[in-house]
């Protein structure tokens, strides 16, 4: 079965989920590595920790159109977002979140 990465909020996880990335406390310091299973108590610690997401891995039951449509609409909030002329920081910025959101849906 296809996998997808996607990045939520901890109360938003369940039991079983396998993470991604490592998770960093408020502090920068590590609580967990990447290819951790959480458990019900792990999720309960990182909300009192106050970590406010994570990546886990999840089963991808998307067929292709599913995938188009989602593409489209991030390429449209996107626009939205940079609209008008900016500054050559500011478009290297919107190609950064361009590649990000790509990279996320697929």
């Amino acid at each position: 079965m296809k996998m997808r990465n996607v990045c939520l909020a901890p109360s938003r996880a369940t039991p079983g989920m396998t993470l991604t990335s490592p998770v960093n406390g408020r502090d920068g310091l590590p609580l967990l590595a990447a290819g951790t299973t959480i458990d019900g108590d792990t999720i309960e610690r990182l909300i009192r920790r106050g970590v406010e997401t994570i990546w886990v891995e999840i089963p991808d039951e998307r067929d292709a159109r599913t995938i188009a449509i989602e593409l489209e609409a991030a390429d449209h909030r996107i626009a939205t977002i940079f609209r008008g002329r900016g500054s050559p920081a500011r478009e290297a910025l919107r190609e950064a979140v361009i590649h990000y959101r790509r990279e996320s849906l697929q």
